[in-house]
């Protein structure tokens, strides 16, 4: 009998203070479960891999990276120290118990749904896309009155994307008065975040925020931290292009 095959990893490092989290591959977003089940267990992971891993921290200073060879002397340094004083060590895992930061949030929140649904729903919107176009609704006004211009919100759950509408005066064009409407909506349909349930009760919260919006369509990458409307007046802009524009929501 294989007695490796029977030994828990994430038990296993919650022995250490830290865990070595070498990738395969040091390829910008590699990050795999080596480094994520480091955080799971409570250590602090010493990374080799993907340069942004930075992106997919928990919170300032929770991790020690080797970036090149010349690193691997200041990271063991910094062990050390942070070994030796229990109050330094214990800054880095705070995050555990105040909550790792709105950025890390998303992106778990992100990957909560599979990249295969995300793929899918892609997929669904390209095809409707040329098929609006095909039937010359792509440049319609939207089916709202005049006095309102109308944003469709994908809203995610597990296994599944739904499509709610949002109404926007047109003399209220705002990124403030669509986080407002979208906000009132969700809470309208008493609506749970996928990732509510799955996060530990200490760090769950009372209530939601909105992260981001973007239009759908987007990469990962682009939507956690590429894509940024510059403005109002580029928001406004996006709905003149879109008449009935599509944006997807992240919430934490």
């Amino acid at each position: 009998m294989d007695v490796a095959a029977h030994v828990d990893k994430v038990e296993t490092l919650k022995r250490y203070k830290f865990s070595l989290a070498f990738e395969n591959s040091n390829e910008e977003d590699y990050v795999t479960e080596k480094f994520f089940q480091s955080l799971v267990a409570g250590t602090i992971p010493v990374v080799i891999g993907a340069p942004n891993i930075q992106d997919f921290a928990p919170a300032p200073g929770s991790i020690l990276h080797i970036k090149e060879l010349e690193d691997v002397g200041s990271v063991a340094k910094s062990m050390n120290y942070l070994a030796e004083n229990p109050d330094a060590y214990n800054r880095s895992l705070r995050w555990k118990y105040e909550g790792p930061s709105d950025s890390f949030k998303a992106l778990v929140d992100m990957a909560a749904v599979h990249s295969s649904c995300r793929l899918c729903i892609h997929l669904a919107t390209m095809i409707r896309e040329k098929e609006d176009i095909a039937h010359g609704l792509r440049n319609a006004p939207a089916s709202a009155p005049e006095a309102q211009r109308l944003c469709i919100i994908i809203c995610k759950r597990k296994r599944r994307f739904e499509m709610e509408s949002i109404f926007l005066r047109s003399g209220n064009l705002t990124l403030n008065a669509l986080e407002s409407e979208v906000l009132k909506k969700f809470k309208s349909m008493k609506h749970v975040p996928v990732w509510k349930q799955e996060r530990p009760e200490s760090i769950r919260g009372d209530d939601y925020k909105i992260y981001r919006i973007y239009p759908v369509g987007m990469t990962q990458r682009q939507a956690l931290y590429a894509f940024k409307f510059n403005g109002d007046a580029d928001f406004q802009n996006h709905l003149e292009i879109n008449p009935c524009a599509k944006f997807e929501v992240i919430l934490v």
